[in-house]
């Protein structure tokens, strides 16, 4: 156990001042194990790729060579007088920040590039903390090894030994610290101390390193490689924390979602393709449908008797119910002398209209219960809707050309208020016009 005195920057608070002071610690014993430090970011903290959490955590310093994240470090500490809870949210914190971050690193080709994960501890050394505490008979902890009267340092250093042992941290530094204005740091455990705990995150970014170097990967592979997986919208901020890592992951992503496009164009035109091929092959991409959507709700049986195709979840929290045919329906037919929507779309308009009828007459209530009893928070009070149906290449009657189509449509969408009706290479056409403009706006001058 090492005995010493964490140097204190002026101002802020105490809590604010230590954090700051061990940050500044690790960064200098970083660069004296062998790291340049242009390569470590510290004051603007980097959200590194997430599996689970809209909201990606970020770190308190990450260590970025050639675009490319290789460790992350986080600052954790609990302090009383409730150490009991403390000890449980802090468990649940650092295991979440854990698997969040090794998620998006599971594909056997990125395994090995997954950032040095290291935690620096500080748990707060008085009585409450470092005394003997009555283990309660009958609940499991009693077959998790933690000795009898285990103190909750204890119990931390055990239980940071065990992360440390199954691979979900590379490196923990564990401290206990006095409540005071000059506090005095000890080192619990000595395979946890902080000169260890520098080396071996240095050790770990040199085998990234030349893992990296012996593969010749560089940002435009990398974002390659993380832009396979489907969860783009969250893997994406991995890669952002330079110029060039931001713009190989933003390319990588664009033609990740042009190829998709592009399988979807075929499979318009396929044979014997139905709505619910079209709705597997879309998946979760919601991007396809424009930039004014965050997602898709958490449930497509929002309203008793109603099942939405897709409903996609606005920047406003409001709904946008998206309805989808088959590709092959028909869209428009002759009527006398003009052209009319067929008897398809106004079948699919009016099973829109009823969705959000409901909406209107049950949302009100059901928001309330939605929010409190499943954790929904969308506003049902506006929603709107659209009908994605036939394909102009398929569905055009016989001299019938696409402009003619194009203006049937368009006088139909024009008397409808909260419904739209589009065929599928409108839609098509339109993300990738989307993603042909940002290939241009990321395309350096």
């Amino acid at each position: 156990m090492r005995l010493w005195t964490a140097p204190e920057p002026a101002g802020g608070r105490a809590g604010e001042r230590q954090e700051e002071a061990l940050v500044s610690l690790i960064e200098s014993e970083l660069v004296r194990a062998g790291l340049d430090r242009s390569t470590i970011r510290r004051d603007e903290p980097v959200a590194l790729p997430g599996a689970y959490n809209p909201a990606p955590r970020r770190w308190d310093l990450v260590v970025v060579e050639d675009g490319i994240p290789v460790a992350a470090v986080g600052f954790r500490a609990a302090t009383g007088p409730s150490f009991g809870n403390n000890f449980n949210n802090r468990v649940e914190q650092i295991l979440g920040d854990a698997v969040n971050l090794g998620r998006p690193y599971e594909p056997e080709a990125l395994t090995g590039f997954k950032p040095c994960l290291a935690l620096c501890f500080v748990l707060e050394d008085c009585e409450s903390s470092a005394g003997p505490i009555q283990t309660r008979r009958g609940h499991f902890a009693d077959d998790f090894g933690f000795p009898e009267g285990a103190s909750y340092k204890d119990r931390y250093g055990i239980f940071f030994e065990r992360l440390v042992q199954d691979g979900r941290y590379d490196a923990i530094c564990y401290l206990a610290s006095t409540p005071s204005d000059q506090p005095s740091v000890s080192e619990p455990r000595d395979e946890m101390g902080f000169g260890r705990f520098a080396q071996s995150i240095a050790d770990r970014v040199v085998e990234i390193r030349k893992l990296r170097e012996d593969s010749a990967l560089d940002p435009v592979e990398f974002g390659r490689e993380l832009a396979k997986r489907d969860d783009l919208g969250k893997v994406i901020l991995g890669i952002t924390s330079t110029p060039r890592g931001l713009s190989a992951a933003e390319a990588a992503v664009i033609e990740h979602r042009r190829q998709l496009v592009a399988r979807l164009r075929e499979l318009a035109l396929a044979d014997h393709v139905t709505e619910t091929k079209m709705h597997n092959a879309l998946g979760t991409s919601y991007w396809v449908f424009g930039g004014q959507y965050v997602g898709i709700a958490a449930r497509r049986t929002l309203m008793p008797l109603d099942q939405y195709d897709i409903p996609l979840v606005c920047a406003d929290r409001s709904l946008h119910i998206v309805e989808l045919k088959g590709p092959d329906c028909k869209v428009v037919r002759k009527h006398r002398n003009h052209l009319i929507v067929a008897d398809e779309v106004h079948e699919a308009v009016s099973q829109c209209i009823n969705y959000l009828r409901s909406l209107d007459d049950m949302g009100t209530t059901l928001q309330t219960v939605h929010h409190n009893e499943l954790g929904l928070d969308y506003d049902y009070r506006r929603a709107k809707g659209t009908v994605v149906i036939g394909h102009q290449d398929r569905a055009c009657p016989a001299g019938v050309t696409r402009e003619q189509v194009n203006q049937t449509l368009r006088s139909y969408n024009a008397h409808l208020s909260r419904v739209q009706v589009l065929t599928y290479d409108d839609l098509l056409d339109s993300a990738e016009r989307a993603l042909n403009f940002e290939v241009s706006e990321t395309r350096p001058s």
